[in-house]
């Protein structure tokens, strides 16, 4: 084994004997530093011991780091040892040097913590092998030549510090003196004798710090450096930055340190009882704290107790929360601030849910009269088209719209039964459109063995795919894109559903597939510049994906195109195949074209109330069918006076009218003498569907909820419940 290595070996070894002394050693201030830089020493020590051995560019970056954590810290600590143990030096000039080689050394630490990153600290580095030995060889940079005057600059400064303090001492403690001289002499010789080259490739710092630390312990040990612990103990309470303040029993001031004398300048009046008293209602008057001269202060009180555990007296601790205080009141400005905006999204999002439902209410509403009364198969082919166009619309609007999912940022999956014949007939009335308006060929191919009901949630699902095949057509200008499903089959009663998009697109490049999924990003924008979109939808399709149990995959080459593909377990509902999935849904748009109707009520009253004469004629056309006699109205006014003119077995009233809303118009409905000896149900029709607003239309007082756009089937629900059962009749199916 090399000679250096054995010498770092028991030098690591003498400082974790000499760490174990001072720790031993008397408490006062000075030990805490002296211990604290013999710490760091034995770290700087082991640092380079493990240099020395390493033989790699990664073991030597982790034992440079070593030793400057060592390096830096030991030095700051000896300064400070210096400051506490040779107090009489200017106290202002020792403290701008001390916040200076902090702020230095921290930096210095920064910069050799990321100096295989750039050449700040260290140009280069090399090894190179003297005596058997391997060395590592740095070329300097600025910030480390640096390093070196400034910690030069550190070592005259302790040296400085130490003979001033020597030839003011005379008598038995000269001896103890001239020892800190040779120990704070150490390192400043051996730096010298470095840059001088007498050391060649050795670093002697290491080497130096210990023989400093050898001989501060023997001064520790010798001459009992640290007999001045009370005296180290007051120094200390009066450096805190704390108000410590003690009373004895009979309320007399018997200390206060230099802090407490700044929060309250007639503190130090040692005779003067009133003021003390005074100063002690003032603190026990204000338990959560107080402000004086524009800083914020909290205190605690502590019983003093004497060696029998008997009161001897009272100490008071204040200490200063300024910051925290500032703090807690701006993050109180926030919250309120964050409340206001949470109220305006809430109402925007309300306001929005209208503008926005109110025409697809329209549209939804019309379009089923056609699927009512159309007898042209084109037609109504056409119809059930635009209805489940019109459905997925809604269901994305419902999703944003949805203030709960908004705020805690999680979205739930819901499962239920699906067929998948019509899963793929949405998709496929989604995207042949837009592959068209590009003259691409769309095409879906789905094992026929795929089981025709699954239980998921077929939103979610359909979500993604379309998310994929948005993207593909997005980024694809000739050829194809086309959906693959398959399957394969488990134990359990489920199956692996596979699902593949695949393009002849532009591509994805290999260094930037790592991007792909990142929200608002948008790959090689040169190239796709005039694609539209956020770049959240492939973002959004990995997170839903994730959350139904599968994994979001791509494969692409660039200038060829791309696969997407994802897996996920559903379970089996109807095992049987789906065979040709188009000729199973034109069986299925049979039974589902006309709505089976299952009463009439040519005897019951319905007033709708609404501004809006398209939605009112939507009811209208649902209520035609049930023989249901039913009225109109535009505003909230015209209803009052309608249901004062006649009886009403239920009132359809809208929220958002202009002069009197829903709610106000029901307000004044409560006071009318129909309502208190008649009573007729009120639903609440609306286009708010915000989450929420069901709940909030019932406290005040609305019999029922339905949103808009009019899903018939629930607005027959409703009717059947609230209407008088003597006026329904049944209807054979």
């Amino acid at each position: 084994m090399n000679v250096m290595i054995v010498i770092h070996g028991i030098c690591v070894i003498v400082c974790m004997i000499l760490v174990m002394i001072v720790l031993n050693s008397k408490t006062s201030e000075a030990q805490k530093w002296l211990l604290a830089g013999t710490a760091f020493v034995m770290v700087n020590v082991v640092g380079y011991f493990f240099e020395l051995q390493s033989t790699t560019v990664e073991g030597m970056r982790i034992s440079v780091k070593i030793q400057y954590v060592g390096a830096c810290f030991c030095l700051l600590c000896f300064l400070c040892f210096a400051d506490v143990y040779n107090n009489h030096i200017n106290q202002k000039l020792i403290n701008g040097i001390k916040a200076f080689y902090v702020v230095n050394n921290l930096m210095i630490l920064l910069l050799v913590f990321t100096f295989e990153h750039h050449t700040l600290y260290y140009k280069a580095v090399h090894s190179v092998v003297q005596n058997g030995q391997c060395f590592w060889i740095y070329t300097p940079g600025f910030f480390h030549r640096w390093w070196t005057v400034i910690t030069f600059t550190m070592g005259i400064v302790i040296l400085t510090i130490a003979i001033s303090s020597a030839m003011e001492q005379k008598g038995e403690r000269h001896h103890e003196y001239t020892l800190i001289i040779y120990a704070a002499s150490m390192p400043f010789i051996f730096m010298i004798l470095k840059l001088l080259g007498f050391t060649g490739y050795y670093d002697s710092f290491p080497f130096s710090m210990t023989i400093t630390e050898i001989f501060l312990v023997v001064i520790i040990l010798r001459y009992r450096l640290f007999d001045a612990v009370m005296t180290a103990k007051d120094m200390v309470l009066e450096e805190i930055q704390e108000g410590i303040f003690v009373l004895d029993n009979n309320g007399e001031a018997m200390y206060s340190n230099r802090e407490s004398n700044r929060i309250f300048p007639g503190i130090n009046r040692k005779r003067d009882e009133r003021v003390h008293r005074e100063i002690v209602q003032f603190i026990e008057g204000h338990p959560d704290g107080f402000m004086l001269q524009e800083h914020f202060y909290k205190w605690q009180s502590t019983d003093i107790r004497d060696n029998n555990g008997i009161l001897a007296g009272t100490m008071y601790r204040i200490m200063d929360m300024t910051d925290n205080y500032h703090y807690t009141q701006k993050l109180i400005e926030l919250k309120e601030d964050a409340e206001r905006a949470n109220e305006a999204k809430s109402s925007f999002l309300a306001n929005m849910s209208h503008e926005i439902r109110t025409p697809i209410n329209a549209v939804l509403g019309m379009n089923e009269m056609i699927l009512r009364e159309c007898d042209s198969d084109s037609i109504k082919e056409y119809a059930v088209n635009i209805n489940n166009a019109g459905k997925t619309l809604l269901s994305i609007i419902n999703d944003i719209l949805d203030l709960s999912k908004i705020e805690s940022g999680k979205m739930e999956i819901v499962e239920a039964d699906y067929d998948v014949r019509l899963l793929l007939t949405d998709i496929e009335n989604m995207i042949s459109m837009r592959a068209e308006e590009k003259n691409l060929i769309f095409t879906i191919d789905a094992d026929e063995t795929i089981p025709t009901v699954l239980y998921g949630d077929e939103m979610r699902i359909k979500q993604c795919i379309v998310n994929l095949l948005t993207n593909s057509v997005k980024y694809t200008h000739k050829g194809s894109v086309s959906l693959k499903l398959d399957k394969t089959d488990n134990n359990d009663g489920s199956i692996n559903l596979w699902v593949s998009v695949t393009d002849t697109g532009v591509g994805i490049r290999e260094e930037e597939l790592h991007k792909l999924f990142e929200s608002f990003i948008r790959l090689d924008m040169i190239k796709n510049r005039n694609v539209e979109g956020t770049g959240l939808g492939l973002n959004i399709t990995k997170k839903l994906v994730g959350m139904m149990g599968g994994n979001l995959t791509v494969e692409s080459v660039y200038g060829e195109g791309s696969t997407f593909s994802f897996v996920i377990v559903q379970k089996v509902v109807n095992p049987e195949g789906i065979g040709d999935y188009r000729k199973g849904v034109k069986k299925l748009m049979e039974k589902t074209l006309k709505p089976a109707q299952t009463f009439i009520a040519p005897s019951a009253n319905v007033l709708s109330v609404d501004d809006n004469k398209v939605n009112l004629a939507v009811v209208n056309g649902f209520l035609k069918k049930l023989k249901i006699q039913c009225d109109s109205v535009l505003s909230g006014i015209e209803c009052i006076q309608k249901v004062s003119e006649k009886d009403y077995d239920i009132i359809l009233l809208d929220h958002m009218m202009p002069e009197m809303d829903g709610i106000k118009t029901l307000q004044k409905l409560q006071q009318t003498e129909l309502w208190q000896s008649k009573h007729p149900a009120v639903i609440a029709l609306t286009a708010n569907a915000v989450a929420g607003a069901r709940e909030e239309y019932l406290k005040v007082g609305f019999t029922d909820y339905l949103s808009k756009p009019i899903d018939s089937v629930k607005l027959e629900e409703l009717l059947a419940k609230y209407l008088p059962p003597d006026k329904i009749e049944k209807v054979e199916e």
